[in-house]
């Protein structure tokens, strides 16, 4: 798995520099199939960035940032690795297959984060669609109707984004 996913990457970054889109990171999806269903794209860096917001003594400079994820506790990653915490804690639970493992029985294996994990390029497939589904639905001599509910669902849409990329410590003093 480690061997195709590191080939797969970088095949992809070459791809991405003789495009000429060096601004991009290359990513891979769908890594739970078989590594010919594997889906490889790239990433603009700006997209995974914010610039946090600036302080009120003006001498702050702002410098954008990646942002931070944290660990899902409601995923099944960690509610799988839960289950078997007080174990790990009691014996010597761990699994090293080697640094490199071309074959057998764990060449293939798939880690639970990776396999668990939903299809970014697949569901960024999938909100292109819905989007150009309104755009097609709300044409010049469309019903107005139609084009206030997409307008109006569109901006509610727009403000949900806005609050989850918001930094953690802003959405806590909003809800004070």
């Amino acid at each position: 798995f480690d061997m195709d996913y590191a080939y797969t990457l970088g095949l992809t970054s070459a791809a991405l520099a003789a495009a000429g889109l060096s601004g991009y990171m290359a990513v891979a999806s769908d890594l739970s199939r078989p590594v010919e269903e594997w889906r490889a794209g790239g990433v603009p860096l700006t997209a995974m960035m914010r610039v946090p917001a600036s302080s009120s003594t003006g001498s702050f400079q702002p410098q954008p940032a990646i942002f931070p994820h944290r660990v899902d506790l409601d995923g099944v990653a960690f509610k799988s690795w839960n289950a078997e915490r007080a174990d790990c804690a009691r014996f010597e639970m761990y699994q090293n297959p080697g640094p490199i493992q071309l074959s057998g029985p764990s060449a293939a294996f798939v880690c639970n984060t990776i396999k668990d994990r939903f299809s970014y390029i697949k569901e960024l497939e999938h909100l292109r669609n819905f989007v150009n589904a309104i755009g097609q639905r709300c044409r010049p001599g469309c019903d107005a109707r139609t084009v206030r509910v997409a307008s109006q669902s569109l901006a509610t849409l727009a403000s949900i984004l806005d609050e989850l990329t918001l930094p953690v410590d802003e959405i806590e003093q909003r809800e004070k």
